[in-house]
């Protein structure tokens, strides 16, 4: 399964999930938004960590800039925002794309998008985390999302029970999960408990 740890922005989480053997680390470069992190601190973390793929994340920036961006700081990949961005992607082309799809969209405008742009991208992350009853939405029609997640690898980004993981994964070909890291408590503390238990379960499925 492929995890994506997502919005790091400090030391002991990229270090926590490069342990876990997770893919991707994401850090937001994109100045001006919602945890936003200095690229400076990001090469500093990057030099402590091996393992994992780079990603810069960017959340409203084009596929242009984005792509400038990878090759500036050296990215081994980049995650871009769906809305706006669809007829641009082969701007990209070359650099190890996800696309971040808002799962708060109508169904059949992700449908939409996902049919579109997969000759384009690598990897999909759809993204409920603001959506009480995304798994309504999936469970109603599964051989439909499923054919969907075929398309290309896809990892889910949700406030989801850990104890339904082994059940969504039953029924749906998700490629994996991103998880988001947080703030410290202190300098270098901070508990890992319910990230614990969210590994110990992956690693049964």
């Amino acid at each position: 399964m492929r995890i994506k740890a997502s919005r790091i922005t400090n030391l002991t989480d990229a270090r926590y999930f490069a342990a876990k053997e997770v893919q991707y680390l994401g850090f937001n470069l994109e100045e001006g938004t919602e945890h936003y992190l200095d690229p400076m601190y990001m090469k500093a973390i990057r030099e402590w960590v091996e393992g994992p793929k780079i990603v810069g994340e960017f959340a409203t920036a084009s596929p242009a800039y984005a792509a400038e961006a990878a090759a500036f700081f050296g990215l081994d990949a980049v995650q871009i925002n769906a809305e706006g961005n669809l007829n641009a992607l082969d701007q990209l082309a070359g650099i190890e794309t996800i696309l971040r799809i808002d799962g708060g969209l109508e169904p059949a405008l992700i449908r939409q998008i996902m049919s579109g742009a997969a000759a384009f991208v690598d990897v999909y992350l759809l993204d409920f985390t603001h959506v009480h009853n995304w798994e309504d939405r999936l469970f109603k029609d599964i051989e439909t999302w499923n054919e969907l997640f075929d398309l290309r690898p896809t990892l889910l980004q949700a406030d989801i029970a850990i104890f339904r993981l082994s059940d969504l994964f039953q029924h749906f070909r998700l490629a994996g999960l991103s998880v988001v890291g947080g703030e410290e408590e202190q300098v270098g503390v901070k508990s890992f408990d319910e990230l614990d238990e969210l590994f110990e379960v992956v690693v049964e499925i």
